[in-house]
């Protein structure tokens, strides 16, 4: 019997041990990737200031920066230099900050256990990114660049505006743009079409104003105009 209860308390204590080793590596994987996303955030911030100076440090090798004495800007070191390079200057430009948050929530979504609006988070989190690119790409090209080698929106967003630009035109490529930027607004927040409506409906009552008003400082200079000749000078 004693043999019995060993061997039943043992079997019942092993689940408790598989899910305690579970959890040890759920947490292990969410803290590498939380901290992975945090390190890139930061590298892409500071690559954001200095990316001249690290740049021309990058594109030489290893033993020639340790030669030269060539030492990074960037706070991350060299990695966070390319990092930074790799997300803003050949991606996404401004928005390349988006993607180690993106990580950094996965990793926030992994100890936590709660997937509610997490997918919704990440979804949204994506299209911010490639359509602030784009947008950024589409309206500054590679002119008054601060942030990077490239232009506000990366090579990834000067490259599609450009695309946009030749196949639909200024006025397409504003109109598809700005459909995109409502659709997320409403994959977001459902509430937002409200918004959308409403701004419509002022706008079309501004206009309809705007009518009247030019109608009735019109009215009393055509009116004159409309009115029969006098007796005294009609025709015999």
């Amino acid at each position: 019997m004693a043999t019995r209860n060993s061997s039943s308390s043992t079997s019942a204590g092993r689940p408790a041990a598989a899910r305690t080793n579970g959890d040890s590596a759920r947490w292990i994987g969410g803290l590498v990737l939380f901290f992975t996303g945090l390190f890139a955030a930061f590298a892409v911030f500071f690559s954001y200031f200095c990316w001249a100076g690290d740049q021309s440090g990058l594109l030489l090798s290893a033993e020639e920066r340790a030669t030269l004495g060539v030492e990074p800007e960037n706070l991350c070191g060299w990695i966070g230099a390319r990092i930074g390079m790799w997300l803003v200057d050949d991606s996404f430009g401004l928005m390349g900050i988006l993607i180690p948050v993106m990580v950094l929530l996965v990793g926030v979504r992994i100890i936590r256990q709660r997937p509610l609006l997490f997918n919704h988070s990440i979804l949204s989190l994506l299209f911010i990114t490639i359509l602030g690119s784009l947008t950024l790409g589409f309206a500054f090209s590679d002119h008054w660049s601060l942030c990077s080698s490239t232009g506000w929106g990366g090579a990834f967003g000067i490259g599609v505006g450009d695309l946009l630009r030749r196949n639909l035109g200024v006025f397409g490529s504003v109109i598809a743009l700005l459909g995109g930027w409502i659709l997320t607004g409403v994959f977001i927040n459902r509430n937002f079409i409200n918004k959308v409506n409403e701004a419509g409906n002022a706008m079309v009552g501004g206009s309809e104003r705007f009518v009247e008003v030019v109608r009735r400082k019109v009215a009393p200079h055509a009116a004159p105009a409309d009115q029969p000749l006098d007796d005294g000078h009609a025709a015999p």
